[in-house]
């Protein structure tokens, strides 16, 4: 009888052979790959993989396994559905009876094939230990304990040996898994999305000479692209995404990476940015957890996968993703890191108020310096105090590299109006958007954001008119959203003379919607941050806008109205949000009068003069994920990040200095009640979930998530996937809809973006 690898009737024979070629036609498909593991490990990436796909199936032979995928084989031939319950009950995990026969044949795979193999079924982790120390009678216990020796090799203060181990180990890992995955995608005639290669030619041509016509931005980049990290400064609307995709060009024909990964402060920064890239290149990953909606259905979740884990020629994410990726808390980290090595890095606007973040940000680049990963830092207001501070991460700094065009043209005529309880307290200025002069509100938090839309729409504005955009919107919602403002406030209504209506944002609509007014409120901000929002003001046109700045009050337990600092102070558990000094000198320094790009440059780096000293929290973090880095690099914790990058559950590191957040799911038609009436339906398996439920989700604060469970607001429901039952929370259809977003109305503290 032929011997299996699948419940589908594929031969192991065959299905050995697919992987070894599957590897080889990335490896071929990416050069780069086996040239930089060469230089850093002194081995063949090549022969070490083949070797590795050869016996990473070779268990399944263990006549233990081999009569279970033949019942479910037979299963399949008489029913025509592949299930494998006697495999899920045959007792055995293939790929540790693969160690063992690949060590009594002295197969020389090496720690690295041991390891790649041990986790090609994402079993290589703490949740997986009872299966390492039970199967088959106990036989593989030795190999668990083999890899936990393994594993604390390295002490935590060993950061740069450990960076270099785990590149080691995490190529011929996650290279395994990918071929394994698009071999059996294969074989269940499933064609993958094929990996391109970076290709890119600036499109802006001089139209006598027909050369490339550069701007300013575009050619100071050209003069700064072989520093192995370089700072660029330039204002909004300079030429940043094509003078980024030159310095790719250039580091990837140098030999120095062979893709471009783009990492900007939020999801929903990313999601313009990737807009305009993929508008010059054939192939560009979008991820972050709702990129879904950027990608047609066929080979979505591929797509989605290969994004996730840095496999595109051009990959826009966040930060916080790669960040996230350093802690090793889920198995996809590894890949992720394995292909952050092979990229060139572009950091465009980091928040540099959040000292969580850049302290995250040092660990980031010092990795990224140590694996010689050319990193550019682009910014509209980066300041001087920021060479001082990356240098602690091993980066040399030379200076910061400015652009000088457009510099000095004033961009806004600044007002301020002093404290803001209600909207009604600004009845004047709001009294020009009721008229119809086109507006751009920005609101700190959600609430404050519901209540000017609110009071808009109780003087008389058309509902129509007013546009309000948070992240308190599901996915199918804020699509919608972002092509309302597009429509009434976008470059296109401007130029037509049609430009209308009234924009209510948060911190999301501070760099990803590309939307003008000529007038603007904002709420008190970092001044780094006000300048992001002053480039969506008279953003199509070179006069400069009316920004009116005010500063939101609330009042406290006390009965006193007083200054109200979220999201841009420090939260403290049990005192709520804490103004900070930045926020306090911001305060101080935004002053009625004219602003140009140079003043808010200038003011930048009055309120980060020099490098700050990290708070004491910030400090802590920093070193867990120095710690969670060198522990984690081989078994995947018991402490698990979700896919969407949330919720660090069971540990206590964080991507930033927020208070801890819970997932909800809104969808329509459900309702808290007994007779469980509408209930979801089933879903076939993981992916239709990931789909449905990235598409529906929602986040709250941890206090806010037990508020609404007691008032009965949110409730959790037994979902079915595949063979799984999970418990997930879904809010109640009274408490959403979809041109106000979520409105509990019952926490202590708002929602601040």
């Amino acid at each position: 009888m032929e011997m299996l690898a699948k419940p589908s009737g594929v031969s192991l024979e065959d299905h050995t052979q697919h992987v070894r070629d599957e590897a080889a036609k990335i490896l071929q498909s990416r050069p780069f790959l086996s040239k930089k593991y060469a230089r850093f490990c002194s081995r063949d990436l090549g022969e070490l993989l083949d070797l590795i796909a050869v016996w990473h199936d070779a268990g399944k032979a263990h006549p233990k396994w081999q009569n279970a995928c033949q019942k479910d084989y037979a299963i399949k031939q008489a029913t025509g559905k592949v299930v494998g319950a006697n495999l899920l009950r045959s007792g055995i995990r293939h790929e540790m009876e693969s160690l063992c026969l690949a060590a009594r044949a002295k197969v020389p795979l090496t720690r690295v094939g041991n390891v790649a193999i041990a986790a090609h079924h994402k079993k290589l982790g703490e949740k997986s230990e009872a299966r390492w120390l039970t199967d088959d009678n106990g036989r593989f216990a030795s190999l668990w304990k083999t890899f936990k020796g393994w594993n604390g090799d390295l002490r935590s203060h060993e950061l740069n040996a450990a960076i270099l181990d785990r590149y080691k180990y995490d190529g011929p890992r996650s290279l395994l898994q990918l071929a394994d995955g698009r071999a059996s995608g294969m074989e269940d005639e499933y064609a993958s999305p094929e990996l391109l290669p970076f290709d890119y030619n600036f499109k802006h041509k001089d139209e006598k000479t027909g050369l490339p016509s550069y701007r300013g931005v575009q050619l100071l980049i050209q003069k700064v692209w072989d520093e192995p990290f370089a700072i660029l400064r330039a204002p909004t609307g300079s030429g940043k995404t094509d003078a980024c995709l030159l310095w790719a060009k250039h580091q990837i024909e140098a030999g120095r990476a062979d893709r471009l990964v783009i990492a900007m402060p939020t999801r929903f920064t990313s999601n313009s940015l990737s807009v305009a890239v993929a508008s010059t290149l054939s192939q560009t990953g979008l991820y972050h957890s709702s990129a879904w909606q950027s990608y047609p259905h066929k080979f979505r979740d591929e797509q989605l996968r290969l994004a996730r884990e840095l496999l595109p020629p051009v990959t826009v994410t966040t930060l916080d993703h790669l960040c996230i990726a350093l802690t090793g808390a889920r198995e996809d980290h590894h890949a992720i890191f394995w292909n952050l090595a092979h990229s060139c890095v572009v950091i465009d606007e980091s928040d540099f108020y959040d000292d969580f973040t850049q302290r995250n940000m040092l660990v980031l680049l010092q990795v990224l310096k140590v694996l010689e990963v050319p990193v550019l830092v682009m910014s509209a207001t980066v300041p001087e105090s920021a060479r001082q501070l990356y240098a602690l991460s091993g980066q040399t700094v030379s200076q910061i590299h400015d652009s000088t065009e457009g510099r000095e043209r004033v961009r806004c005529h600044l007002k301020t109006r002093g404290a803001v309880e209600q909207p009604a307290d600004i009845a004047d200025l709001l009294a020009r958007a009721i008229k119809g002069e086109p507006t751009i509100i920005y609101c700190n938090t959600v609430k404050r954001a519901q209540d000017f839309r609110r009071y808009l729409l109780e003087n008389s504005v058309d509902e129509g008119e007013v546009v309000l955009y948070h992240s308190r919107f599901i996915e199918d919602d804020k699509i919608k959203i972002e092509k309302k403002l597009q429509s009434a406030l976008g470059s296109e209504a401007w130029k037509e003379g049609r430009a209308h209506g009234i924009a209510i944002l948060t911190q999301i609509g501070e760099l990803s919607v590309n939307i003008s007014a000529d007038v603007m409120i904002s709420e008190l901000c970092p001044i780094d941050r006000l300048a992001q929002r002053v480039g969506r003001l008279s953003r199509f046109r070179e006069e400069a806008g009316e920004l009116y700045l005010i500063e939101p009050y609330r009042v406290d337990k006390s009965g006193e109205s007083d200054f109200y600092p979220a999201p841009y102070g420090s939260y403290v558990t049990g005192q709520g949000w804490q103004m900070t000094p930045v926020l306090q000198n911001s305060r101080e320094k935004l002053l009625t009068g004219d602003y140009s790009a140079a003043d808010f440059v200038r003011l930048v780096d009055e309120i980060y003069p020099v490098a700050s000293v990290p708070s004491p929290n910030a400090r802590e973090n920093q070193e867990l994920l120095e710690r969670l880095f060198v522990q984690n690099r081989f078994i995947v914790p018991i402490a698990q990040m979700n896919e969407d990058d949330e919720d660090f559950q069971g540990g206590s590191w964080r991507s930033r200095d927020v208070p801890p957040q819970k997932t909800i799911y809104f969808a329509k038609g459900i309702t808290i009640r007994d007779d469980r009436e509408n209930e979801i339906e089933a879903f076939k398996n993981w992916n239709n979930w990931r789909e449905w439920s990235q598409r529906r989700a929602l986040t709250l604060y941890t206090y806010q998530f037990n508020d609404a469970v007691k008032q009965g607001q949110i409730e959790e429901r037994t979902i079915f996937i595949g063979e799984d039952e999970e418990k997930f929370w879904f809010v109640d259809e009274r408490y959403y809809n979809s041109i106000e977003g979520l409105n509990l109305d019952v926490s202590k503290e708002e929602h601040p973006y």
